[in-house]
């Protein structure tokens, strides 16, 4: 065994091993001999929690023995002074002990519970195992309880950013597991695959919904920095929040199950000097956690919509990154695994959650970054309802082979009502902007389901109307025979030519509304200019391939988004 940490337990991570720094030369050197003594404290308590060699029994003794220690209830046991230290020093500063002794009933949990149901039993944990730090340097600092809230955010962010690290190993090693439950239960997969080699699309879809709540809560936490007082702690939080977006995106883009998932001395230094810099220009501008949580949602999603929505100025821009991340997280609903049943509870919260939010209740981030444009754009409930009733029809299984009008349906709903939306936070007052709002939603994703019939297949859907399907000849519903069927090109036109039709329509409307309104709708344009190439290209390949994706290059996007949106006459 290496060496003993105070309670005759090997210690398993020194500071330098943290994925944060510890005490850094950022903070006071007056208060850097606290924050180690507080951390060589609570390591080692952890440590009790974490040893494969003690039963749950043994290990509460010793943590209760620890506690009693802090407590000042009973004397400290052989070989842990540093206890007694840490009681005396922070009683004479006046910093609660209060903090270390919460870690400890985290601790304790380790010891007995192994499995945490949802999320919210995750962050209940979180409470325990991860807050008590950030209050605790709050403290120290003097800053008071005014950013308590979103260092909690900060902190728990954190913790499962490290249960996502090692969800392995605290499998494997330790029979822990961290992530909900209830998520693998919707992926249709069991605990088990944790200890596969490598993660399984099931599993990255586990792992990405809980980095979904990372992104979430580290957004919550980006207002501290501002808030904090004093400048090396500021600074400190500033780059702490950095490490924690950048180690979030590696493991977006990396499996932690192939290998420890974790930011590269070049990448921990852009993450400081980032944070650092960011501690400056946001000193006196705080950021609006949900307007940051929907601006990184949709350039996440990588959709073509993010660059025609950097057009708009910053109100309306906001506006956009809220309905596309709302759009994006219940169509997520209607995509990812899980029964009809748990989808249909899903957006059913989603539509308690749109009447809360117009009945001045917002309460995530998105409703509450959908709260300005709701008031400011005048946006209509109906149009959000009708893009939760859309959804639904995927959700339901009711798109395979639908009938020409309920695919028509569908596009009004998913797309449509987006498109209604979408032109009130514009400004555009014509009136005949809605039928174009529909003309060009019904347009836009007609060329989406072309893009990906096959990939479409691939799940089990089948968009392609069974109109189609007869009059080319193809008899199969099964999404896989059709995609194989020689007169696919053939179902596949007569879609394509309906989405021409509606993109001709659309441009008709355009040229007949005032100078003013057409400005107004540039966004838009921009938009059926990319997805008009997009529709040529899919018609020039004759969906010879389906398998193959057809896209618009990067850098022709960014040139017919400059073409429609800046340099066209107004």
């Amino acid at each position: 065994m290496g060496p003993q940490s105070a309670v005759g337990v090997a210690p398993t991570k020194a500071a330098g091993n943290e994925n944060f720094p510890v005490g850094s030369w950022l903070l006071p050197a007056k208060l850097r001999p606290h924050v180690a003594l507080f951390y060589s404290v609570v390591r080692a308590a952890d440590d009790i929690a974490d040893h494969p060699d003690l039963n749950a029994d043994e290990k509460i003794a010793r943590i209760d023995a620890v506690d009693a220690a802090l407590a000042g209830a009973a004397p400290a046991p052989a070989g842990y002074e540093a206890a007694d230290r840490l009681r005396e020093n922070l009683e004479s500063i006046g910093v609660p002990v209060g903090h270390a002794r919460d870690l400890l009933t985290a601790f304790r949990q380790d010891a007995t519970k192994r499995r945490y149901r949802d999320w919210n039993d995750l962050l209940g944990y979180c409470r325990f195992s991860a807050n008590p730090v950030g209050r605790f340097l709050l403290d120290l600092h003097g800053e008071g309880s005014a950013g308590h809230a979103s260092s909690d955010a900060l902190c728990t962010a954190l913790q499962i950013i490290n249960h996502l690290q090692d969800c392995q190993a605290d499998y494997k090693d330790l029979d822990r597991v961290y992530l909900p439950l209830d998520w693998f239960d919707a992926a249709g997969i069991g605990v088990e695959e944790l200890a596969r080699p490598e993660a399984g699309p099931a599993l990255r879809r586990v792992l990405d919904r809980t980095l979904d709540g990372v992104d979430a809560l580290v957004a919550e936490a980006r207002p501290l920095v501002p808030a904090i007082r004093h400048s090396g702690m500021r600074r400190e939080a500033a780059v702490i929040v950095a490490l924690a977006e950048g180690l979030a995106r590696e493991l977006r883009r990396r499996d932690p199950l192939a290998g420890r998932v974790e930011l590269s001395g070049a990448g921990k230094l852009r993450c400081a000097a980032r944070g650092i810099v960011r501690s400056f220009v946001e000193a006196s501008n705080p950021p609006d956690p949900a307007a940051l949580y929907t601006r990184a949602r949709v350039r996440r999603s990588g959709t073509s919509f993010y660059w025609a929505m950097r057009l708009l100025a910053k109100p309306k821009r906001e506006a956009m990154f809220a309905i596309y991340a709302f759009c994006r997280e219940v169509d997520d609903i209607a995509d990812g695994p899980g029964s009809p049943e748990a989808k249909g509870a899903a957006l059913a919260a989603w539509g308690d959650e749109i009447a809360a939010l117009f009945e001045g209740r917002s309460r995530g981030l998105i409703a509450r970054a959908l709260a300005d444009p709701v008031a400011r754009f005048g946006l209509r409930r109906e149009d959000f309802t009708d893009v939760l009733r859309g959804v639904g029809m995927d959700a339901n299984g009711a798109m395979c082979a639908p009938s020409m009008a309920d695919l028509r349906l569908y596009c009004t709903r998913v797309a449509g009502a987006v498109g209604l939306l979408s032109v009130r936070v514009f400004g555009c007052g014509d009136g005949r902007a809605d039928a174009f709002a529909l003309a060009v939603g019904e347009a836009l994703q007609l060329t989406n389901i072309l893009r990906d019939v096959a990939e479409d297949a691939a799940v089990g859907r089948l968009y392609l109307p069974r109109d189609a399907l007869d009059a080319a000849g193809i008899s199969e519903r099964d999404p896989a025979a059709v995609v194989a069927h020689p007169a696919l090109p053939r179902a596949c036109a007569a879609v394509a030519a309906l989405a021409r039709q509606r993109f001709t329509e659309a441009r008709s409307m355009l040229s007949a509304m005032p100078p003013g309104d057409r400005t107004a709708l540039r966004p838009a344009v921009v938009m059926m200019a990319v997805y008009s190439r997009l529709l040529d290209r899919l018609v020039g390949d004759g969906w010879r391939r389906p398998e193959r994706p057809v896209r618009v290059p990067g850098p022709e996007k960014m040139w017919l988004a400059l073409r429609h949106g800046v340099l066209s006459p107004r």
